[in-house]
């Protein structure tokens, strides 16, 4: 899940030499989806065709074009905006949906509206992250489809919360959350800390998943999906920050991998790069290596989705549980991918 990273004062981003990185193969495990959370996905894919038609006609082509360039949205032979979203990222709201023994307990129109609010907060995460970091210019197109993409995703939410006052509160308190914490580092520098600041950067995505949850099922089912949802997000965030870790060196993005890091290697981290600067890559790649960073955030990410399945499976969400644990696969045994 991709949200800003604290990120040093903006300066020109210098490719580091040629090193070695982490194996570009470090990725989650293979989700089978079954035929109905397939048809889910299409569902939410119908969400983004809807989006895009709701943008002046003169932007729908831009809008798309960007989509396949920048996200590399494949559209033929089908639209298929989140085949690059792990389940359960959007696959939740099924399963929430399928919950006690496969029963739809919410209204259809209720369901309509937290596909097209949990679509739009999936789409806002990557795009708020790449317009904060300046990896997408601040341009009329960009800025029409993040305010058009909140102005849905909030209006889908006043109509989930109309006539309800605790879910009002609620979705107020995520969207504090969310903002509260992108404009701060974490509390604690620490792996744990990090992943606890993620939480709430990831606040606008818990959003739809807490509020079915609710609706659903009560208190004690909320706080599960809540739970489990936002273990997952640590761990996809986590992945994000493994195959990331040369363009963030580059950056000197604080990501996972500088919180685990030794004092006066952050400040090697933080000291701006220069070209051929390869006696500072080595020093960090040489501490990340013999401090077991790699292993260390492996088994973080393992820990993080299991913990993640064994909560969905105590409240019978087997369907989301052997997805997580379908994730977790590759992590079983930390790798040395340095």
């Amino acid at each position: 899940m991709s949200i800003p990273k604290s990120k040093p004062v903006a300066m020109e981003i210098i490719p580091p030499p040629i090193v070695a990185s982490v194996d570009p193969s470090v990725r989650f495990g293979q989700v089978a989806l079954t035929e109905e959370a397939a048809l889910f996905r299409h569902a939410m894919n119908r969400e983004m065709m809807a989006f895009f038609r709701s943008l002046p006609p003169s932007t729908h082509t831009d809008a798309v074009v960007f989509c396949m360039q920048h996200f590399r949205t494949p559209f033929f032979p089908a639209f298929d905006y989140f085949r690059n979203y792990p389940s359960p990222s959007w696959s939740v709201i099924h399963w929430i949906e399928r919950h006690d023994a496969g029963r739809l307990l919410l209204p259809p129109e209720e369901g309509g509206l937290a596909r097209t609010a949990h679509a739009m907060a999936l789409f806002l995460h990557p795009l708020d992250d790449h317009l904060n970091d300046g990896q997408l210019p601040a341009t009329h197109l960009h800025l029409l489809l993040r305010s058009q993409a909140w102005l849905r995703m909030h209006a889908a939410l006043e109509q989930l919360a109309i006539g309800v006052p605790e879910r009002a509160a609620l979705v107020r308190g995520f969207i504090d959350a969310y903002y509260t914490s992108i404009a701060s580092p974490p509390a604690i520098p620490t792996l744990d800390g990090y992943g606890t600041h993620f939480r709430n950067q990831m606040a606008t995505g818990l959003i739809v998943p807490v509020l079915m949850a609710k609706t659903a099922a009560g208190d004690a089912f909320a706080a599960a999906i809540e739970t489990a949802y936002g273990a997952f997000g640590i761990a996809w965030r986590l992945l994000d920050d493994l195959q990331d870790m040369a363009a963030d060196m580059a950056s000197g993005s604080h990501s996972a991998i500088y919180f685990c890091l030794p004092a006066a290697i952050q400040k090697q981290w933080d000291r701006p790069p220069r070209r051929d600067d390869r006696e500072r890559c080595d020093a960090i790649l040489t501490a990340v290596k013999n401090g077991g960073i790699v292993e260390t955030i492996s088994a973080k990410i393992r820990t993080e989705l299991i913990q993640a399945a064994s909560a969905m499976d105590a409240v019978q969400m087997t369907g989301m549980a052997e997805e997580l644990r379908c994730l977790a696969r590759p992590f079983t045994e930390a790798p040395d991918r340095i």
